[in-house]
């Protein structure tokens, strides 16, 4: 007791000698009054170093939209090269994700994911879907790159390169400044994962090699074939033309997978999915990224299952989100 009591009195001495506002170690004081007087004389460092560094590597920055293969059916597929396609809708009829009882063949399932898969394509025919994204659950990696109905934004620097996904509320980070992956769990919680995880990069003359690991388990498109936390991706991606990108990505999940699965897909720069014509700039037209909150259309259930929200549920959900907004919005 005695020893307890002597540690809280030397953690409570040692924060009252802290203000209030500032961690332990932080920067004390503001910049001296000569040095604020004297702010218009100086001279900053230049990104000479860095933008030498960015003019040597392929730009790959701007809005990506997947392509699809002639007779490919509706809805995103993570790999719809080899896809079964059930009879698809008439045309004209509107229908957003891919029709039930739509599956990605030969993926080297292990027999228990194997069976785990066609129970959850079942699922779908009977109505079920066990797909998180509806209640708010960001797609992550690998599922922004090969699955989203939309596009998604590069934007690319020396030392970085950052991927968005405004749709499927995804970010990620390609870290190409020589780091490695963390030897330990990535601070942010129990697990140490991420939905996007951890992305290291190197250029190999024009081609940019990713190695991703420490990901959420979830599914790559809304089949939904599944994958475990246990997911590692590696990525070769290049220019084959001024405006087609190609993204070979092989993954291995000692879990999931009897051995390395490969897919290859291509994605057309420009707005609205369309290449600009010859001769002209190569349009840069970033989403326009925000901060609103989601709001979800489904809950999951107890079993896993998507369950459609009630009118007043939705309404519910609304009002808590725009004093969420207020509270964020009044001063302090």
């Amino acid at each position: 007791m005695l020893r307890k009591t002597l540690l809280l009195r030397a953690l409570l001495g040692a924060a009252s000698l802290m203000p209030c506002g500032f961690a332990q170690g932080s920067d004390r004081g503001l910049p001296s009054a000569e040095l604020i007087a004297n702010a218009g004389n100086y001279q900053p460092p230049k990104l000479g170093e860095l933008a030498a560094k960015l003019a040597q590597q392929p730009d790959m920055t701007g809005l990506w939209s997947a392509m699809q293969p002639v007779g490919a059916g509706v809805g995103p597929v993570f790999d719809p090269v080899h896809a079964f396609w059930p009879p698809q809708p008439v045309q004209g009829e509107a229908r957003f994700g891919p029709v039930p009882g739509t599956y990605i063949k030969d993926i080297p399932y292990t027999a228990e994911y194997r069976k785990k898969y066609r129970e959850l394509i079942r699922e779908t025919t009977e109505g079920k879907s066990r797909d998180t994204f509806a209640a708010c659950e960001p797609y992550g990696v690998p599922r922004m790159i090969g699955d989203s109905p939309v596009p998604f934004d590069i934007i690319q620097a020396p030392e970085v390169m950052f991927w968005y996904n405004d749709y499927g509320r995804t970010e990620r980070r390609i870290f190409l400044d020589g780091r490695t992956h963390p030897t330990g769990p990535i601070p942010t919680g129990e697990s140490g994962r991420t939905y996007s995880g951890h992305s290291v990069g190197h250029w190999e003359g024009n081609a940019l090699v990713v190695e991703t690991v420490g990901m959420f388990g979830g599914y790559f498109d809304e089949t939904p074939a599944p994958f475990s936390d246990q997911i590692g991706m590696l990525e070769r991606m290049r220019l084959i033309d001024a405006n087609i990108l190609e993204i070979q990505m092989t993954f291995t999940d000692p879990v999931a997978f009897e051995k390395p699965w490969v897919v290859t897909r291509y994605f057309r720069r420009g707005a609205g999915g369309s290449a600009p014509a010859a001769n002209q700039p190569v349009p840069k037209a970033y989403l326009n990224l925000n901060d609103r909150p989601c709001i979800p259309n489904v809950r999951m259930d107890e079993n896993g299952f998507q369950v459609a929200l009630l009118p007043q549920e939705l309404e519910a959900q609304k009002a808590k989100s725009k004093k969420r907004t207020k509270r964020k919005e009044s001063p302090r």
